[in-house]
């Protein structure tokens, strides 16, 4: 199992605040998956890592994970293999090693 992770150093004032991921995409175009999520409270550091989405009760792995910050919100994007058929899709992963999970939006 492959983990990816993704530390970002953020040049804020605050320290490690909670996170709470917001979707802000999906696509299942060029023969992947991409979601797309935003954490306003990414305080000064921001680790990712197993990430997962969940569907039909299968669990497929991130191919890639890569996160940018501007203005103090980090937005993340997760690349998946191709899937065909979605049923209430949600994303598990941990964020600086809390898990959480939310749901994709569609």
């Amino acid at each position: 199992m492959k983990t990816f992770i993704i530390t970002l150093i953020l040049s804020l004032v605050c320290g490690i605040a909670c996170a709470k991921p917001h979707c802000q995409g999906f696509n299942n175009y060029a023969n992947k998956v991409t979601i797309v999520f935003t954490d306003d409270k990414a305080g000064s550091q921001y680790e990712v890592t197993d990430v997962k989405l969940v569907t039909y009760g299968k669990e497929y792995s991130a191919t890639s994970v890569t996160a940018t910050v501007k203005n103090g919100t980090t937005m993340v994007t997760l690349v998946f293999p191709h899937i065909t058929q979605f049923s209430n899709p949600k994303v598990t992963l941990r964020i600086n090693g809390k898990r959480t999970k939310f749901k994709v939006c569609q």
